[in-house]
């Protein structure tokens, strides 16, 4: 009995461990590049210029516990600190002030900015921007085993409120809001303030009295400065920022030369993508590869004359430099998907890392369409699904806001802006 309960651990062990040495695997994580981000919605042909008009409640700022009003302040006002230039220079742009030596601010959706001293004319917007229902807002919580068992946090919380209106007839063209409700650091808390209570009560009473403390002010007038030019651009700017993208590799990369090859691309990616040298582009490949370019949009136009201002060039040509690398990148991937055999498990990984990084290399570069078609290539292998769908949501995420500057027909809307037309061309 002995015996036979030994041969059978022996050849448990023999098949657990053939499996291992057998098994191949991806490793997979979140690579950062900057790219070009599309907004919710788009301002319509027609409008050149634009200028901002600022607007704070004269409501007073309401104290708010546990969503109860107990009391008010007196309504946001400019001061020392908080000036209404600090509030529409984000919004304006610094093309047009002469003495500005900060950096270089764009405008919104690269329309040009007037002045609000400027004439009415049709082909000018106003943005009017209203900050209002302003709260310093506390949640009171209960620890029943504490001593003092009531505490609090503390939030502050406001609406903004973005109108664009036709400087002739004042009506309105697009219009926007947001609710915006953030915590309150510790950090901010002031000597003697008093965090827990042995009643309720005490700690209403108490907040009443000091919501507005602990250097809340500066931290709600600093997020409105803050995040001011953010919104809006969101909402109808094209952004020029980081974000992430799945990329993979293989393990035990030493069992297949191509597993080596596919590693050592995605390093230097990675590489690059932490500001280290650029990989190298073989020219040669891009040569041979000719159809492919071609259907996929990977055709490079050189088209830096309708990007004005220092800063849009600059990501424009950053754009550009990108999109020949990620060129490369793909063509290797693509090639070495086809000189793998998809019967084989190891291999069959290999293949499918190959497309996770080509539809993610297409996406980074905004076209969708082709990353759509590789990562079905991805899920035809019956491999890592919920990858697959993971990735394949941040892409549809993104691409239904592309989405919003076509027709059906997959042309772009009569009724978009021309200073649009340039990023729809990248």
């Amino acid at each position: 009995m002995k015996k036979r309960i030994l041969i059978l651990v022996i050849v448990l062990l023999t098949v657990f461990s053939n499996q291992k040495v057998s098994a191949q695997s991806y490793k997979s994580e979140h690579l950062s590049f900057y790219n070009f981000v599309f907004p919710d919605s788009y301002i319509p042909k027609g409008y050149r210029t634009y200028t901002v008009k600022m607007n704070l409640s004269n409501r007073p700022i309401a104290i708010l516990i546990d969503g109860e009003k107990k009391g008010g302040r007196g309504p946001l006002s400019y001061n020392e600190f908080f000036k209404e230039e600090y509030l529409v220079r984000p919004l304006s742009g610094t093309e047009t002030e002469i003495n500005y030596k900060g950096e270089v601010i764009p405008s919104i959706a690269d329309l040009g900015y007037r002045n609000p001293s400027s004439a009415k004319a049709e082909d000018h917007l106003v943005l009017d921007v209203l900050i209002d229902h302003i709260a310093y807002a506390a949640e009171i919580q209960e620890t029943k085993s504490a001593e003092k068992p009531f505490g609090y946090e503390m939030y502050y919380q406001y609406n903004v409120f973005f109108k664009f209106k036709n400087s002739v007839t004042d009506a309105v063209v697009l219009e926007k809001s947001f609710f915006v409700k953030q915590r309150m650091s510790a950090t901010s808390a002031s000597q003697g303030t008093i965090f827990n209570f042995k009643t309720r009560p005490e700690a209403v009473n108490y907040l009443t009295e000091n919501a507005d403390k602990n250097l809340i002010y500066n931290e709600l007038v600093t997020d409105i400065q803050r995040y001011m030019k953010s919104r809006v651009v969101s909402w109808v700017g094209v952004a020029y920022y980081q974000d992430t993208y799945l990329f993979s590799r293989i393990s035990k990369e030493d069992k297949n030369p191509l597993f080596q090859k596919l590693n050592q691309d995605v390093d230097a990616m990675e590489s690059w993508s932490k500001s280290k040298p650029e990989p190298t582009v073989d020219d040669a490949l891009l040569a041979s590869n000719t159809d492919f370019i071609e259907k996929n949009n990977l055709i490079i136009q050189d088209n830096s004359e309708a990007f004005h201002g220092d800063v849009n060039l600059r990501d424009y040509k950053n754009f550009i430099n990108k999109k020949r690398i990620f060129t490369d990148f793909i063509l290797k991937m693509d090639g070495y998907s086809k000189q793998l055999d998809a019967s084989d498990k190891g291999q069959k990984a290999a293949i499918w890392a190959c497309y996770i990084n080509i539809a993610s290399s297409f996406a980074v570069l905004n076209n969708y369409k082709s990353s759509l078609e590789f990562l079905e290539k991805a899920r035809s292998l019956d491999y890592q699904e919920r990858k697959v769908q993971e990735v394949e949501k941040e892409i549809k995420d993104k691409q239904a806001k592309l989405n919003i500057f076509y027709a059906a027909d997959g042309a772009v809307k009569n009724d978009v802006n021309n200073s649009y037309i340039k990023y729809l061309n990248l």
